[in-house]
């Protein structure tokens, strides 16, 4: 790193010392695990009832289409209402669709009620993502440093990797005793963390005014098209891996090594993101995303490579170090280009496009699996990396403009 694109900042310690912020952040790390249990959940679950990796696919993908769907319409109520008005209905609802999809699964029920049920399970998770960065966002904007808020959110951004790395090992253990616990475990971890998060009345940011063009979606802010677009292939890359890790391992007869795996993804990107968030970057920012988002596609050659278990996890730390990045850059735009009161439901549109992405991953990747092999399945992620790259490279232009969301904002 040249001297001429960073200096060196002062770290999470000053951050984390503001008083109500290590609350609300374990909380929202708590509530939101279940984002990465459930989808491996699912795709253990069916493929155990059911028999059939294509079958786990599909229902994988309607849980992920429901992350993608309802996390925007949860948002936008969030923004206009409030946290604590919001977020415990979207817990009810998640509740009911993990027991029901654990009910139904191990019953004769038709696989559209599978699909069902599997599209509502993510409505608490996908909400707590967006709602803990708007906390920091109002946090820093109160105590005068808002200039510190993109360090905040390569902190959520290790946080999220800690969600990858440990929600797959406590669903994958669960699985070893039964698929259902480990869905158990992640119903457990929404009810404390979604109902902690809503306690912390005071850090909750409040219902802003919107000026100007009132009702306005996030999505319509420049950028944030191409943002969501770029970032649904980052999904299908995120969904291809989970599904062709899990298909990978079992071929070799170890289950567990699944979760060993993804972890190490996890991992990898959580390192990464500790190490850019230690940095103040003055490089341009859509430079950055787009270096991030080349990393991505070159640390995923070498799964294409590793014929065992123990030889692909250096394969799967290595590509895990782009993501942090790709992630921290893209949630940066939304603070510059989206206005303060619509900023929750901008954060949840970039989650959309993963969670858009992820349900096509899983779902194609079921399928490839199924026909042809984990190794070939990988390279369905590949093809995203790229994909994803290019959209970004041709959408440069509108990246690159003179953010207004911050003028909007105050």
């Amino acid at each position: 790193m040249s001297s001429s694109s960073t200096v060196v900042s002062r770290g999470y310690g000053s951050l984390l010392r503001i008083p109500g912020v290590g609350a609300f952040s374990a909380a929202a790390l708590l509530g939101r695990m279940p984002i990465s249990m459930l989808g491996i959940g699912t795709v253990l679950l069916v493929e155990d009832r059911r028999g059939s990796y294509a079958l786990a696919g599909v229902v994988s993908a309607a849980y992920a289409l429901g992350l993608a769907a309802l996390g925007p319409l949860g948002s936008r109520l969030v923004d206009r209402l409030g946290q604590r008005r919001v977020l415990p209905a979207a817990l009810a609802v998640s509740a009911a669709g993990i027991v029901a999809l654990v009910l139904l699964t191990g019953s004769d029920a038709p696989a559209w009620s599978l699909v069902a049920v599997a599209s509502v399970t993510s409505t608490a998770p996908s909400q707590l993502g967006s709602c803990v960065r708007s906390r920091w966002s109002a946090r820093l904007d109160a105590l005068g440093r808002a200039s510190e808020v993109q360090r905040a959110y390569a902190w959520e951004a290790v946080v999220d990797e800690v969600v990858f790395v440990l929600g797959p090992l406590l669903v994958v253990t669960g699985a070893l005793v039964d698929p259902a616990v480990g869905l158990g475990l992640a119903l457990l971890l929404c009810v404390v963390g979604t109902t902690w998060l809503v306690a912390q009345r005071a850090t909750e940011p409040p219902v802003l005014p919107v000026v100007g063009h009132r009702g306005r979606s996030a999505l319509r802010a420049r950028g944030i098209p191409v943002l969501v677009l770029s970032l649904v292939f980052v999904g299908v890359l995120f969904g291809t891996v989970e599904v062709s890790m899990v298909a990978f391992a079992e071929e070799r007869g170890s289950t567990s090594g699944a979760g060993l795996l993804l972890a190490l993804v996890a991992g990898g990107s959580a390192l990464a993101g500790l190490a850019y968030g230690a940095f103040h970057w003055v490089s341009p920012l859509p430079r950055r995303y787009l270096l991030s988002l080349l990393g991505l596609a070159v640390g995923l050659v070498p799964l294409l490579l590793a014929p065992t278990v123990p030889l692909m996890a250096p394969a799967a730390l290595l590509a895990g170090i782009a993501i942090s990045p790709t992630l921290i850059a893209a949630f940066a735009f939304v603070d510059e280009l989206v206005p303060a009161p619509a900023r929750t439901e901008g954060f949840s549109w970039l989650n959309s496009g993963l969670g858009m992405g992820v349900a096509g991953g899983f779902a194609v990747s079921g399928a490839v699996a199924d026909g042809a092999g984990a190794r070939t399945a990988f390279l369905v992620a590949l093809g995203a990396a790229v994909a994803a790259g290019l959209v970004a490279l041709l959408g440069r232009r509108a990246l690159a403009q003179e953010p207004t969301g911050s003028i909007h904002a105050r």
